[in-house]
């Protein structure tokens, strides 16, 4: 059946429920801040070598209100599709060790029926699967929405040694309604964090980060039963910026360099601030230099690049229309709204004056479906996940916009990359604001060696 759409909301229209969320107008700037601060980290960035993908397996009904802070339960479900998982596995590249998935589930009996159900797919499509690479992690998450809460990656080197550490950041729901919500979390204001409505989804890290350290600090202590122990396998280090923050609004180089809308100056509010619920310019200038410090000391950044959102959509993320491709690349959308396509265009320029060669992909608005349960398929092209070689683009059915983003992306990379088009589940399809990079995170390949040689006591 044709779906039925209202019409589209225009740049206008978005950019007051934008000023709605967060009590001010979407700055009109872009602007770089930089620091020589020096710092022994630096960011790991998507596209360094990983070894692990986290997705979360979560219940779809919201718990008792009286309970809010209790994950959702009843029927499970994943915010991908089954063959994005088995493909994320990697088993098609010969030249490549595989990766390993790693599912937040709190309920262990789930992995028989997982299995089960990823099997299907696999005989189905005639894709490699091993079962051996799923694993669960004993956690129930709020969401599926992985990134925005899963550890950010930092390194430095000691002695020779590639040393990893998390920089754990206070994960704030942005509300706005969706599979796994905790009920009452809709008109939450985006300034208040701190897991208040998504608690289990900011905890998420902490259990990631015990579920890999856990079993290496074991290793480290074991008694060996007299013989020499083996050389200690290296733990990963914690830091905590202490900012309000989101994993669809971040995104890095491996040289220090990174990125986000201003959605982070609006979020992290300071002591000194004369009027926090309608921040100015000068308020939000001192705003980004704290930020600045911040992650200099906890992600080893040296330069900063944030901008004005020219979507003005709630959700305010950078990778529903920006992508670091590699230190040196970076791809922005394109819109067919000829207002929000300007500030896309500003944004292009913005960072070609910066050094970077800018590729762009048209992206399709965001329409707003009829009925609830007909959420429109839209797939911004930029949220999508780089994954070692192979990159993963969420796809719209719209065939010659997917085929067009595909051919941007292998321009981009070149032919040493494998480029795969994801369509989303009909139940959970990818959306303008929503897609197959916020339902992800990776985890880097050193660290997940690392547990594997703790498995082996």
């Amino acid at each position: 059946m044709e779906k039925k759409f209202f019409q589209k909301p225009t740049a206008e229209q978005l950019s007051m429920c934008f000023s709605q969320m967060t009590g001010m107008e979407v700055p009109k700037i872009h602007k770089e801040y930089k620091t020589d601060a020096p710092t022994p980290i630096r960011p790991v960035a998507e596209y360094e070598e990983m070894g692990g993908a986290v997705i979360s397996y979560i219940g779809t009904e919201a718990p008792d209100p009286e309970h809010k802070q209790l994950p959702p339960h009843g029927a499970r479900t994943f915010g991908i599709p089954n063959d994005l998982i088995i493909k994320m596995q990697q088993l098609e590249d010969k030249n490549a060790k595989p990766v390993h998935i790693f599912i937040l589930c709190g309920d262990k009996s789930q992995r028989e029926p997982i299995i089960a159900s990823l099997r299907q797919t696999a005989e189905q499509e005639n894709l490699a699967f091993d079962p051996d690479l799923v694993h669960l992690i004993p956690w129930d998450s709020d969401t599926y929405w992985t990134r925005d809460f899963a550890p950010w990656w930092v390194k430095y080197t000691d002695k020779e040694k590639d040393i990893y550490a998390i920089s754990k950041h206070i994960y704030t729901s942005l509300g706005g309604g969706s599979v796994g919500m905790i009920e009452g979390a809709e008109e939450v204001n985006p300034r208040e964090g701190s897991g208040i409505f998504r608690c289990n989804d900011d905890y998420g890290a902490v259990k990631i980060s015990d579920y890999f350290n856990a079993p290496i600090r074991k290793w480290n202590k074991a008694s060996w039963g007299g013989k020499k122990q083996p050389d200690p396998i290296e733990p990963h280090r914690w830091f905590f910026s202490g900012l309000l923050n989101v994993g669809g609004n971040y995104m890095a180089t491996s040289k220090g360099v990174i990125a986000s809308s201003y959605l982070v100056a609006t979020q992290n509010e300071l002591p000194t601030d004369y009027n926090p619920e309608g921040p100015d310019e000068k308020t939000l200038d001192s705003r980004m230099n704290y930020i600045l410090q911040q992650t200099n000391r906890f992600l080893g950044i040296n330069t900063y690049h944030v901008l004005a959102d020219p979507t003005g959509t709630y959700i305010g993320h950078i990778d529903c229309w920006g992508k670091f491709l590699s230190d040196t690349k970076v791809l922005i959308a394109e819109n067919e709204d000829e207002d929000i396509n300007e500030g896309l265009n500003e944004i292009a320029d913005y960072f070609s004056q910066h050094g970077f060669e800018v590729y762009r992909v048209m992206c399709q608005n965001i329409y707003v479906p009829q009925e609830p349960e007909e959420a429109a398929t839209t797939a911004a092209y930029t949220n999508s996940l780089i994954l070692n070689k192979h990159v993963y683009v969420p796809l719209s059915g719209c065939k010659d916009r997917d085929e067009e983003a595909i051919k941007v992306y292998q321009e981009a990379l070149g032919r040493e990359y494998t480029i795969h088009g994801i369509y989303g589940k009909p139940e959970t399809p990818w959306l303008g604001t929503d897609a197959l990079h916020c339902r992800t995170n990776a985890i880097p390949r050193q660290i997940v060696d690392n547990w594997l040689k703790s498995q082996n006591m």
